[in-house]
């Protein structure tokens, strides 16, 4: 598969991505618009089991903990999520050839860069230890291959753009910025620490959202915790399963207690399958905190009626 030549590449960068609003205008029901698009911004799961895929992350990581470098770690998060966006869509050029995994990294890693307006990572110093380096042109070569394999959306939808919904719609008031920023933050952590792992493939970018912020709720803000539980399980596109699976990867990935990882299988719930909206009554009636908590809870979460059938 031939590269194309430099003088095709060409990709605006005009606008800062930000991965909590990962839409160029507001959307008339954000949520809706998330779960609509998490579906084509999620990675396979053979796609994040590959050699290739290990490979890149593995490059990925070592970029983002030299300290020398010092680069941004949505960077870094972003350039693993393009890493795994474009295995999922098609085979990597000269996949076979030891080097090419490192390409796909380092040309994830520019295009997050740009698409983060972020200081520009230097190539050369990215590639110090390598025993050979790519030039500039054939980086931008590859970057072009992944953007056309991504269908040029760069603007990728994460678990971090689920973050402000479940903080806003299910956390129990009063509302203190000042926690429910520590909570964002440690939930970000948790996220970009835990994405390397191969099995948080297997889970849909709302329920690793909602999974981070129920561990981080559980270290920094503990008394709120059952209510979060039970406003994030009243929303219908919350899988009770699934939210347990992955609270206990989480846990094991980033080496945090199993309790505070959201893996209660009391908790309520309702059920989406994934793709299209449906409830299950019989887990919905059972409450963790009181019944008014759980009930404004819904009311928040699932919007205008015509959303969900």
């Amino acid at each position: 598969m031939d590269m194309p030549g430099e003088e095709e590449y060409v990709y605006e960068y005009d606008n800062e991505f930000d991965l909590e609003n990962p839409f160029t205008s507001p959307a008339d029901e954000p949520i809706a618009s998330l779960l609509d698009a998490e579906g084509h911004h999620s990675p396979s799961v053979s796609a994040a089991a590959s050699a290739v895929r290990r490979d890149a992350a593995g490059f990925i990581s070592k970029v983002r903990y030299d300290g020398e470098l010092s680069v941004h770690p949505r960077v870094a998060y972003l350039a693993l999520n393009y890493v795994d966006r474009f295995l999922s869509k098609r085979q990597l050029p000269f996949q076979h050839k030891p080097w090419a995994p490192r390409l796909l990294a380092i040309s994830c890693l520019s295009i997050a860069a740009k698409m983060q307006r972020v200081a520009t990572i230097s190539i050369a110093d990215i590639q110090r230890d390598e025993e050979f380096m790519f030039d500039a042109v054939t980086i931008r070569r590859m970057e072009r291959v992944v953007l056309s394999a991504l269908e040029w959306r760069a603007r990728s939808v994460t678990p971090i753009a689920f973050l402000g919904f479940f903080l806003s719609a299910c956390f129990p008031p009063p509302h203190h910025p000042p926690l429910l920023d520590d909570v964002k933050a440690r939930a970000v952590d948790l996220l970009i620490r835990a994405q390397p792992e191969v099995k948080m493939a297997d889970y849909a970018p709302s329920v690793v959202a909602a999974s981070a912020l129920l561990a981080a709720a559980g270290e920094i803000a503990g008394a709120h915790l059952p209510a979060f539980q039970a406003g994030v399980a009243a929303c219908p596109f919350v899988n009770s399963e699934k939210l347990r699976e992955c609270g206990e990867v989480m846990a094991a990935a980033c080496g945090i207690g199993v309790g505070t990882a959201a893996t209660s299988a009391e908790t309520p719930v309702t059920v989406l399958g994934h793709g299209h909206y449906r409830s299950a009554s019989s887990e919905s009636d059972r409450t963790v905190g009181s019944l008014a908590n759980v009930a404004d809870a819904k009311k928040r979460c699932m919007g205008p009626p015509s959303q969900w059938g």
